[in-house]
Order: structure tokens, then C-alpha cells, then sequence
């Protein structure tokens, strides 16, 4: 008695290119929408720093710090609200986080992590309100932050005027070499003044390109 033929196994169809590529359009999206609601919610005024409206809750600046001792440098500071914690060092108000760059007088740059804390009750326009930001690198190897700065200042929009409380002379000797152990520097030999006005990656390129010159 002859069996029937085994029906050969019906292939599944593979999930296109343009299918995966549309479910991640979409899971972004979802995350953009989540964030901002969180964000209306909790930091308003995280749509307003530098005293315009901002689609995304983010800052982005740059400056320059003129050191009589260390030499000139430039930061770059990108930075957003903290809505899952602590920015910086529990300033009590509302906090920051982000990242930043900054380039010295040898050429090198670091990359640095920022923490921060605003002025309590911002509201919406942070005109004249404080800040104080935190920016420090830190190695898996060997647990360093070097270099670490320590700014302090207030919003005058669409910049943030700071001061640098002698981190920069702390972190570099004259030149721009790193300092390993600054906790044996005087806490403030210089204080530097540094505005981070409103602008782009490209401009900050250029501007560390110029001070690598001299």
C-alpha cells in the first residue's frame, strides 16, 4: 500500500528590510513622545533654555576660557534635564545632565560627562536664574576624573555666564598638560570667567582649531 507524499514544509515569509526599518521609525518616534510628555510634566523649562523654545529638550553651547596661568581653552556643553535623578551634587533645584568637550592648547580634547543643578522654582524663563555645572572625565581603568571643572554662574539668554571657581588652573598646568594630582594645587589660584553662548559643533571645531594654532 503506497503512503501519500509528505507535503513539503510551507516557507514563512521573511520580515523585509523596509518592515524592521519601519519598526524602528516607530519605536523612536514612541520614545521622542515619551520623553517630551515626561518632560512637560516635570521640566517645563527644559523647552526654554537660552530663552527660546526648543523641540527637544536640550541646550546646546560653547565658550572659551582664557587662563593667565594655563593657557586658552574650549568647551563644548550639551545638557538636558534630569528627570530620573540627581544632575549634579544636590543643589536642590532642578537638574541637568549631558555631555561636553573640551580642547586645550596641545590640540587634545576630553570628552567629559556634566552633571548640574538650576536655581529652585525656575518656572518657564530661566533669565537671571543660577546654575551650576558639573563637568568631569572618568577612565574605567584607572578611576581618574582629571580633568574636572567646576562652573557657576546664571542664564543671561540666550547664554550662560559662569565662572570657572579655579578648576581649569587645578587641571592644567601652563600649556595645557593634564594634572594628575590637582587636589595638591591651591583650591584657587585663578578664577576664569567662561560664557557659553548658544551654538553648534562647528563652531566649536573652529574655535579649538584656532587656539591649537597658537
Amino acid at each position: 500500500m503506497e503512503h501519500p507524499p509528505i507535503p513539503a514544509p510551507v516557507p514563512r515569509p521573511r520580515k523585509s528590510g523596509s518592515g524592521c526599518l519601519l519598526s524602528i521609525v516607530y519605536l523612536s518616534f514612541f520614545a521622542f513622545i515619551v520623553v517630551f510628555v515626561v518632560t512637560a510634566i516635570v521640566a517645563p523649562w527644559g523647552f526654554f533654555m537660552g530663552g527660546r523654545f526648543h523641540i527637544y529638550p536640550q541646550w546646546t553651547g560653547w565658550g572659551k576660557l582664557h587662563s593667565k596661568i594655563a593657557g586658552d581653552y574650549v568647551l563644548y556643553v550639551t545638557i538636558s534635564p534630569s528627570t530620573g535623578g540627581r544632575g549634579g551634587r544636590g543643589g536642590g533645584g532642578p537638574h541637568v545632565r549631558g555631555n561636553a568637550v573640551l580642547c586645550t592648547p596641545r590640540g587634545e580634547r576630553y570628552k567629559l560627562r556634566v552633571g548640574g543643578d538650576f536655581e529652585r522654582n525656575p518656572g518657564i524663563n530661566l533669565q537671571g536664574k543660577t546654575a551650576v555645572l558639573y563637568a568631569y572625565n572618568y577612565s574605567y581603568f584607572s578611576g581618574s576624573h582629571a580633568p574636572s571643572l567646576e562652573l557657576r554662574g546664571k542664564w543671561n539668554n540666550p547664554d550662560l555666564v559662569l565662572d570657572d571657581q579655579g578648576s581649569i588652573n587645578r587641571a592644567f598646568d601652563p600649556g595645557g598638560a593634564l594634572v594628575t594630582n590637582s587636589h595638591k594645587r591651591p583650591y584657587m589660584q585663578e578664577v576664569v570667567p567662561l560664557t557659553l553662548h548658544e551654538g553648534s559643533r562647528a563652531d566649536f571645531d573652529a574655535a579649538c582649531a584656532a587656539i591649537a594654532k597658537h
